[in-house]
């Protein structure tokens, strides 16, 4: 069976006016992603990871060049149709939690939900489930203030995987957790791309990451300088 294609990006340049000019920050990119992949796109501070993950995210748009995601060519969709995409199709995990901190855990999990008017029975199948998935079944009624940083990166992990998004973009989702939490964040998501479709995108310079992903994008100076698959990953 043919293998779809999540991301189709052609000869993307992104470039941010600094001053009088500009500032190249993404150039001849070409990338394509495969539904079910665990991919990182690596490399240092400003070599244009982040920016590549959110142009895919349609949080921002490339300059110049095509990028189709989930079959969607984010260049020629509005504001509100990248919106819809986005609530419907994609998760989005942050270094920064943002959780709502006058939520629990399970309203926190259960707000993408709401907002794709799913009926409530439904959405409480779905919001235990998906805190089971992340090991916070004791914590469910607990609120960000009353967790630890792992906990609270894992309830954010369960919101963005709660409606089993075709795909996951995640950036820089360990920065701010030790060894210990990292690696457990990483398991959880290798074992859900196992048993779910989702596909997966880091955009990371974490060593810690690195070890699981299958394939890793290296990224300099805004440019692609190797793509590489890796036959040994770590996994669950």
């Amino acid at each position: 069976m043919e293998t779809k294609n999540v991301i189709n990006i052609k000869n993307l340049v992104k470039q941010f006016p600094v001053g009088g000019n500009y500032f190249t920050a993404l150039q001849n990119i070409d990338l394509k992603l495969s539904e079910g992949e665990f991919i990182g796109l690596v490399g240092p501070s400003g070599s244009g990871k982040t920016t590549l993950l959110n142009i895919i995210g349609g949080l921002d748009s490339a300059t110049e060049g095509s990028v189709s995601v989930l079959g969607n060519y984010m260049d020629n969709t509005s504001h509100n149709e990248r919106a819809i995409i986005r609530r419907k199709h994609m998760g989005f995990i942050f270094q920064s939690y943002n959780l709502l901190p006058v939520y629990t855990v399970y309203e926190n999990v259960e707000l993408p939900l709401i907002l794709n008017n799913m009926e409530s029975t439904e959405r409480k199948k779905k919001v235990t489930q998906a805190v089971e998935w992340v090991g916070l079944k004791d914590k469910i009624n607990s609120k960000p203030a009353d967790m630890s940083g792992g906990e609270c990166q894992r309830t954010a992990i369960a919101r963005a995987i709660v409606h089993e998004p075709a795909l996951l973009l995640a950036d820089e989702p360990t920065a701010n957790l030790d060894a210990e939490n990292s690696h457990n964040i990483m398991k959880i998501l290798s074992k859900l791309n196992s048993e779910i479709s989702t596909s997966f995108v880091f955009a990371t310079h974490d060593e810690k990451i690195m070890g699981y992903l299958r394939r890793i994008i290296h990224l300099e100076d805004g440019k692609i300088i190797n793509d590489e698959k890796i036959s040994n990953p770590k996994s669950a």
